[in-house]
């Protein structure tokens, strides 16, 4: 395919929020950075909160809430001694009841969270009610970029505000 064609499929996975973002992945061994994963188990009520609290950490890399009471954390330490520390932290947290850490874990497999099987389908949402489309959408082009409707009512409701907002910007200029 053409650098211009991917582009454009890959721009229309972006509008439609399939792909969400792009990301370096850097390998905290080749720093010289220790990692740890802490197995937290707090009292049922406060894992939500305790989980919030560790996510403000700049060492935490991840936090996962699980069944009620019980978090992972993947954590980055710079020296190796801030592990300790790390431990003592979320072991000092109101409500923390135990913590498991696994250091120096090796990575057996790491695959992105979605699943991308043979044919593609996903769940558009509607530019203008943001309900989802169960249907085939109705399409519109509009500066050079498409917008996807359940209905015809949402959009003709979208081109006479798009007609207003273009028609008021265009007085004021």
């Amino acid at each position: 395919m053409s650098v211009p064609t991917v582009s454009t499929r890959l721009r229309n996975l972006e509008n439609l929020g399939i792909v969400r973002g792009y990301q370096v992945v850097l390998n905290p061994e080749r720093l010289n950075e220790t990692t740890v994963t802490l197995v937290v188990k707090t009292r049922r009520q406060a894992a939500d909160a305790v989980a919030a609290k560790i996510a403000e950490s700049g060492w935490a890399r991840r936090v996962l809430t699980g069944r009620p009471g019980w978090i992972l954390v993947d954590a980055t330490a710079v020296r190796r001694e801030e592990v300790e520390e790390i431990v003592h932290e979320v072991s000092s947290l109101p409500d923390v009841v135990n913590v498991q850490r696994y250091a120096d874990l090796k990575s057996v497999k790491d695959e992105p969270a979605a699943v991308l099987p043979d044919r593609l389908s996903t769940s558009l949402v509607c530019f203008e009610c943001k309900g989802p489309i169960h249907d085939e959408p109705v399409k519109v082009r509009r500066d050079g970029r498409y917008h996807y409707f359940c209905c015809h009512s949402c959009e003709r409701l979208y081109l006479e505000k798009y007609e207003r907002v273009k028609g008021a910007a265009r007085k004021r200029a």
